[in-house]
């Protein structure tokens, strides 16, 4: 344990160690660059300091990660506990966000910098990949949005999640969070139920 590291901080330093810590610990991801472009500070206050954050995250089984190629350092625990638990409605939007963020970004010229208004993700969820099959409540995407956000796979750029033009940049966390395979295996999942409730509805509406 690097004791001796911490002890030689400042005040100043290690409220900053303690702060950073527990951000990782809350929201999983921190990116290298920030909302402005500009390169992290608390970024490279971890990546400084790496070695010493990864001997105290191993002590409540935390593993500390950095990928240098989407500028992302993250945190698994190590016993599989605190895991996030997303129902349907989130797990749409968190694939559907995951697919654009491979496109777009393979079309841009394998940039990290991805964004999409709310009206698209919509038409992406429901028209295109349809894994959903109707307009979900205004309040329900809000909230989930809320939680891809505290968790930092996405950032809002425009003034709020309820207008359909409010733009929203995906970030390269999400390639983390999610998967090739997984993304995969839980959309071809998610097309299917979506394909069963329309046939449900529509054997309903005939019924009537």
């Amino acid at each position: 344990m690097n004791l001796q590291q911490f002890e030689a901080m400042t005040a100043k330093e290690q409220a900053e160690f303690s702060r950073l810590c527990n951000k990782l610990l809350s929201s999983t991801y921190v990116l290298r660059e920030d909302e402005n472009g500009r390169i992290s500070r608390d970024y490279t206050f971890i990546e400084r300091n790496y070695e010493l954050f990864s001997d105290w995250l191993s002590l409540g089984g935390w593993r500390i990660y950095k990928d240098s190629q989407y500028g992302v350092i993250y945190v698994k625990n190590t016993e599989g506990y605190n895991k996030l638990s997303l129902d349907k409605l989130a797990t749409v939007m968190l694939i559907t966000l995951r697919i654009i963020y491979e496109e777009k970004r393979t079309q841009a010229g394998l940039t990290n910098d991805v964004s999409i208004t709310v009206g698209e993700l919509l038409s992406k969820m429901i028209n295109e990949y349809s894994v959903y099959t109707k307009k979900p409540p205004q309040k329900d995407m809000k909230d989930v949005f809320r939680i891809l956000e505290d968790h930092s796979l996405i950032r809002r750029l425009g003034d709020g999640y309820d207008d359909m033009e409010c733009r929203l940049q995906i970030l390269p966390s999400i390639l983390i969070a999610v998967s090739n395979e997984r993304c995969k295996t839980i959309c071809d999942k998610l097309r299917t139920e979506a394909e069963e409730e329309h046939n449900e509805e529509t054997d309903t509406a005939f019924a009537y």
